[in-house]
């Protein structure tokens, strides 16, 4: 046993690999009892050590540990799959997993001495210890599975996911167990294979359920919360992927035992998905990581792109196939619609990225054969379903947003044409600095772009919920019609209520906007794209302890007016607090985080470090130079 447990520190893995094929054939059932925890916790990394390295390892870049891992771990003759099938063969080799590595829900389920029905497919569940017994398949399957949500730590997943280990291992072990168009493997016609089960529970059955249970039954509860990463979700959607292709390909061979096994994976994959989109859309952050769960839900809603020998649109021709599968899905389409548009109402629709995940949506929907037959059924059915057609309070408010957002863009484009005359040269310098050092990146071609895209999404959604065109979005038509924008408290402040918040929001309140102020910090706004989110933590920490050493020259800077104030106001925040009209200022360094304010910084580094000249020096100049333009600008406009 020395012997083997020394192969587990052999490197290259390669040669792990190779030494471990030809000692496991000629272990005793017993000694491989024995060492088959220890060779997992090995190969996933649970034991301290690097492992395998399952999530970093390429094919272009690791070619010989790829390939030699994988055929080591292929189903299909690779060696582990072997040992797992001779201890399948003795009736006492049982092993133990722990409650605590199960999702959250199971968990709470187990605790309650209430099994879910998967688990009676394990050899037995000890409430008291909180471990599960299992067989050898069963036992893989479950650190396979747990690998992808709960790695080890140091464990980054890279880039390009298509081409990583774990990856190809996902799709060769769903394909083997899960063919489409082809015969499931019968395992439960050998006595060996599910013994402590029905005959009838292939193993095919059990890998599905497995991943179902430890990925899409990744939902928290009130007092646990799971947020998953965008690595998770998109090998999730592979899941996804592939089950429409199982379920809905039709197989070569029809027989009763391919018939059960298929209804039973579809109706448990349906259930345990929407479960999952229900709970991650309602949970997860606004943040851009949010498109990998979109394009997961996008997946699911249209099975068939994936199971034709041509894939394609839903047609006229081809829509009384999917009938079934819209009615008994019919809250994935329209409640997790509803969610979506709301969402968007609530996050920066401007940004380009967020237009085209909003453009993608409305195109699927605006289809005519499953826009018709959505409607169609959401009529008919009113159990636990949002009538997001029907009703369209979601659709109205989310266009609010979008024409609020369109006006804005119309002003900065219009404000970006270049105009003659001294003033508009002096400002034109003085703001081409402003904007170089405090603002995001904006070019006019991408505002346009997105402008374009506004006004489609726009016209999408009056043609999906038959709103007209002429519908008035003002700020009298919408307080005439839900009651006033804000309201005056104790301290006479005005106070926004729930409709002038949203048109605040959607930008379409025009009147005493100067009035209403935020009572957040602005320092805490969300972490965009250009920002670097190590350095904004870092220098919002940083402020905290500035603030208040500097509190008299930052309320100097926030309430004087003059072209140096005027450079120095953008970092100068206030923030607002319910228990005090007066807000406290706050050192702004965020606009320092950004990666354009990096790259210039590092530019002059580099620039100073080439020509010998201190780069402190340079900063002073430019310094001087930027309260020099401030100050021309500032006489120019009172002239």
């Amino acid at each position: 046993m020395d012997s083997a447990l020394a192969i587990l520190k052999q490197e290259p893995l390669s040669v792990r690999c190779q030494s471990l094929t030809e000692l496991l054939p000629t272990f005793p059932i017993r000694q491989l009892h024995m060492y088959l925890p220890q060779l997992l916790s090995n190969i996933f990394g649970y034991d301290s050590t690097p492992g395998w390295r399952l999530s970093s390892l390429h094919s272009n870049f690791h070619p010989t540990d790829f390939k030699a891992i994988r055929a080591f771990l292929k189903p299909n003759g690779g060696c582990l799959f072997k040992a797992l099938q001779c201890l399948e063969s003795d009736n006492s080799s049982h092993f133990l997993f722990p409650f605590n590595a199960l999702p959250p829900n199971s968990v709470a389920l187990l605790n309650e001495r209430a099994v879910p029905a998967l688990y009676r497919m394990f050899v037995k569940v000890d409430i008291d210890s909180k471990e599960l017994s299992m067989t050898a398949y069963h036992y893989y399957f479950m650190y396979f599975t747990y690998f992808l949500i709960h790695p080890p730590p140091g464990v980054v997943w890279p880039a390009s996911l298509a081409e990583v280990l774990y990856t190809q291992l996902v799709e060769d072990y769903l394909h083997y167990f899960l063919p489409p168009g082809n015969s499931i493997p019968n395992f439960s016609a050998a006595p060996q294979i599910n013994r402590f089960v029905p005959n009838t529970y292939s193993l095919s059955q059990a890998f599905a359920e497995i991943l179902f249970e430890m990925w899409l039954n990744q939902r928290g509860n009130d007092t646990n919360k799971v947020v998953l990463s965008i690595d998770q979700v998109r090998i999730i959607r592979m899941l996804v992927k592939h089950t429409h292709r199982f379920v809905y390909t039709p197989h070569l061979v029809k027989d009763r035992y391919t018939e059960d096994i298929t209804n039973y994976i579809s109706s448990s994959f349906q259930s345990n998905t929407f479960q999952f989109l229900n709970y991650h859309f309602t949970t997860w952050p606004l943040i851009s990581s949010f498109r990998g769960l979109l394009e997961t839900w996008l997946s699911y809603i249209q099975p068939w792109r994936y199971t034709s020998i041509v894939p394609g649109p839903l047609t006229d021709s081809n829509i009384s196939e999917w009938q079934n599968f819209v009615r008994d899905n019919l809250p994935a389409y329209c409640n997790l619609l509803d969610r979506c548009l709301r969402r968007m109402s609530h996050s920066l629709i401007c940004s380009g990225k967020n237009v085209t995940l909003l453009s993608r949506v409305l195109k699927i929907y605006s289809a005519p054969p499953l826009l018709r037959l959505i409607c169609e059924l959401e009529r008919g059915n009113t159990h636990n379903i949002v009538n997001v057609f029907t009703e369209g309070d979601a659709a109205q408010e989310l266009l609010d947003k979008l024409s609020g957002e369109i006006m804005h863009l119309e002003k900065q484009l219009s404000k970006n044409t270049p105009s003659s005359g001294q003033n508009s040269a002096a400002s034109g310098l003085f703001g081409w600095i402003s904007e170089g050092l405090w603002s995001q990146p904006d070019q006019q071609d991408a505002q346009q772009k997105t402008l374009d895209a506004l006004r489609s999404s726009v016209s999408q959604l009056q043609t999906m919920f038959y709103i007209s065109p002429n519908t008035e979005t003002t700020c009298m038509s919408t307080s005439e019609k839900f009651g006033p924008d804000y309201t005056i408290d104790a301290l006479h402040r005005r106070r926004l209520t729930p409709q002038g918040r949203q048109r605040m929001i959607a930008g379409t309140l025009k009147r005493d906007v100067k009035d209403v102020t935020a009572e957040c910090n602005p320092a805490l706004r969300p972490i965009c794209s250009y920002e670097n989110p190590h350095l904004v933590r870092y220098l919002y920490k940083l402020s905290l302890s500035l603030s208040g050493k500097v509190s008299k020259q930052l309320r100097m800077v926030h309430g004087s007016k003059g072209p140096i104030q005027s450079v120095l106001k953008p970092l100068v925040v206030q923030v607002k607090e319910d228990i005090s009209e007066d807000g406290a200022l706050l050192l702004n360094l965020r606009p320092v985080a950004s990666y354009r304010f990096i790259f210039y910084s590092a530019l002059i580094f580099f620039l100073s470090y080439l020509s010998g000249i201190n780069p402190l020096l340079i900063f002073t100049y430019l310094g001087l130079g930027i309260a020099a333009c401030a100050f021309a600008s500032s006489i120019v406009t009172s002239s």
